[in-house]
């Protein structure tokens, strides 16, 4: 009996010890489980508009709580002036991102291919296309999460990247009392402190600067377990007659995104988990900072803002993902490009407080019995 040799050989060897085997029984394709999430866009900004203009522009009534005058019945009446608005001007940042895949990737197994192949050169290429681009997708949703989070903490996002010689500010101009540190004794989690006296009452700052009653109101872990160890809260959810429609998972929860904790008097409770890598420092942070507390709602009227796509190829046309692709010659080289100008917008930016309740990770103390 003769056996091949050289290059042949070896493949003839591999496939008589791996033929009789399924994909399956010898590599299980472990999928990507760190896909951005959107919890804070879905909830709180679904608005979309797309521009055909560099810049977005957001109409806001600046409606005062006025008093009509006294006036005498006998004299003229008293010139009052209009209620006033205006307009606020944004420019959405842009977002370019290029991928160079390896010509030999076509060549080689794809990722949850069968070991010795099944796909032909064209069929790799188109999948690893697809991958690219719903990889530059990926990354763009979870920039615009990123956006969704620093609106809601601070009322600002800072613009820093390529072409961008100093970082942009982008202010949209909150009022400073809606965005604090709590210090020494006041911080949850020490004796004395309850958590829900603090939300109740800021709860009435949100209503008196935006108009609008706050319904929602996210804690990161640390928060969480302040906020439940609440001898407030837990008569509320214990004693569910006494205390309205107040009920809560007072469990342990650890998933990604928004977690819905029940609801407690007129708030729905979320606790959130999501994290980024910081294109600057290349390390994890998390989306809100852990220690942070934040009451918003539908009354923010959020806005995912696009703005014109600055490529003649598209025609400088209103989108929000502009992907393309073009091939080098010599040497040969296929080239991804997505472009995108979005920005995040909280609209009724008043109705959103942010704030720092307690060091991350600190611990809490057993609530009493």
């Amino acid at each position: 009996m003769s056996f091949p040799t050289g290059e042949a050989g070896t493949q003839a060897s591999l496939a008589a010890m791996l033929g009789a085997y399924e994909t399956a029984e010898l590599v299980y394709f472990v999928r990507n489980a760190k896909l951005a999430q959107t919890f804070l866009l879905d909830r709180f900004f679904p608005n979309i508009v797309e521009s055909d203009a560099p810049e977005v522009a957001i109409d806001v009534d600046l409606g005062k709580r006025r008093l009509a005058p006294f006036c005498s019945p006998l004299v003229e009446g008293k010139p009052v002036e209009s209620r006033q608005w205006q307009t606020n001007l944004f420019r959405p940042p842009y977002i370019k991102d290029l991928r160079n895949p390896d010509l030999l990737k076509p060549v080689r197994r794809f990722m949850g291919e069968r070991l010795l192949g099944g796909m032909a050169p064209a069929e790799r290429l188109e999948a690893n296309l697809e991958w690219e681009i719903a990889d530059q997708v990926d990354m763009i949703n979870r920039r615009m999460e990123w956006m969704a989070a620093q609106a809601l903490i601070g009322g600002t996002i800072t613009v820093q990247g390529d072409g961008y010689p100093t970082p942009i500010l982008i202010d949209f101009q909150r009022d400073p009392a809606l965005t604090f540190a709590l210090s020494g004794a006041a911080q949850w989690g020490q004796t004395g402190v309850s958590p829900s006296a603090y939300i109740t009452s800021w709860a009435a700052l949100v209503l008196q600067k935006s108009g609008i009653a706050p319904t929602e109101v996210i804690f990161t872990q640390s928060s969480w377990n302040a906020f439940k160890a609440d001898v407030n809260v837990l008569n509320a959810v214990l004693w569910d007659g006494r205390a309205g429609d107040s009920r809560a998972d007072l469990g342990g929860r650890a998933e990604l995104g928004g977690i819905n904790m029940g609801r407690w008097g007129q708030f729905n409770l979320t606790l959130y988990n999501d994290w980024y890598v910081d294109p600057l420092t290349d390390t994890e942070q998390p989306m809100i900072p852990d220690g942070t507390v934040i009451l918003t709602g539908p009354g923010l009227e959020g806005t995912r803002a696009f703005g014109l796509i600055m490529d003649p190829e598209f025609n400088y046309g209103p989108l929000a993902f502009a992907p393309k692709m073009w091939v080098e010659k010599n040497p040969a080289q296929i080239n991804v490009l997505m472009q995108s100008s979005p920005l995040v917008i909280p609209s009724r930016v008043n109705h959103a407080l942010c704030a720092t309740v307690m060091a991350a990770g600190a611990d809490v103390p057993a609530p009493p019995i």
